[in-house]
């Protein structure tokens, strides 16, 4: 029997994994991500594997024909289940729905969804890896997480929670991740694993000099603060916020260059924009860029002469909704 887990590389996807990998124990694990889980189905259909898992996933909408056309590839017996709280088209839902078991709700973490897929098959140190991905993926406020965390002193789950988070901004996910999911999965907290507790203060301190570099050097065009090519590589996420915050704007964005490609991450401050919609109508009008994911926090990839001409479409979004 083969069994296939496939799930993104940040602390949600991980955990989601981690999850999935205690109800399917032996199963052949992946990191995957919007912009190239078509290719890694096609490639995997060709195993015809038994059971296959997906987690923290979001459909790309220009990918998704193309995921279409993979998830077609697999023999009829394949069991597929996808778990996502991303938002989706409802015409994607239904086109899903058809191929595989499709678990979704906006608003929970990924991890919390796989664990409560399979809750009455899971390990009692599975609620932590449920708790770790709500913490990581700021969806801690759900009545699941709520209820859990006065379970517990919620405290501790937040440093674990946090060391995770701050490690993997040191971890290369393609290989060291896939052993801390391992770890995981047998219920070793993230402080008790060999040099996490030493990459998670590096991430910290490196992080207070990302500040000082976004404070020195962040751009701001209408309601949009954005940071270009920062000298170190990654902390995405984290210097766009930092750039939304340190000049004001309702939406901020760091984007990094590679050869003719810009890859950017997008965080907002207050409710008023939704970031997922906001990509939607935008990358539709520009030739081979995509991107998506939540209405606080998306991502996106463009040709990089097209980041101009995205930039203002997106003050522009922005200032008719603040």
């Amino acid at each position: 029997m083969q069994n296939i887990v496939l799930t993104h590389g940040d602390a949600d996807g991980i955990t989601a994994g981690a999850i999935a990998l205690l109800v399917t124990p032996g199963a052949t694990f992946y990191f995957t991500r919007p912009s190239q889980i078509h290719m890694d189905l096609f490639r995997i259909a060709k195993d015809r594997p038994d059971k296959v898992n997906i987690s923290d996933i979001a459909i790309n909408k220009k990918k998704f024909p193309e995921v279409i056309r993979a998830l077609d590839r697999f023999p009829d017996n394949t069991e597929i289940t996808w778990i996502d709280h991303h938002p989706i088209l409802n015409k994607h839902r239904k086109e899903l729905e058809k191929r595989v078991d499709f678990f979704h709700e906006k608003g929970p973490s990924a991890a919390e969804l796989v664990y409560r897929k399979y809750e009455d098959k899971l390990p009692e140190h599975a609620i932590h890896l449920a708790l770790y991905g709500a913490i990581g993926d700021f969806c801690d406020d759900t009545p699941f997480a709520r209820e859990h965390l006065e379970d517990y002193d919620k405290r501790t789950l937040y440093l674990e929670a946090g060391l995770l988070v701050q490690a993997l901004q040191e971890i290369d996910y393609r290989r060291e991740s896939k052993d801390l999911v391992r770890e995981l999965t047998l219920g070793i907290p993230p402080s008790s694993m060999s040099n996490i507790v030493e990459l998670a203060m590096r991430a910290t301190r490196i992080e207070h000099e990302i500040f000082t570099y976004v404070r020195e050097n962040a751009r701001k065009m209408g309601e949009v603060g954005y940071i270009l090519d920062m000298p170190l590589s990654g902390y995405r996420g984290k210097s766009a916020k930092f750039a939304a915050y340190l000049t004001q704007s309702r939406v901020g964005i760091s984007a990094r260059s590679f050869a003719d490609v810009v890859d950017m991450s997008l965080r907002r401050r207050g409710p008023r924009v939704d970031l997922n919609k906001a990509l939607i109508e935008i990358l539709s009008t520009i030739d081979d860029a995509h991107g998506g994911g939540h209405p606080a926090a998306s991502g996106a990839t463009m040709k990089k002469g097209d980041f101009p001409n995205f930039l203002h479409k997106l003050t522009e979004y922005v200032s008719e909704r603040t």
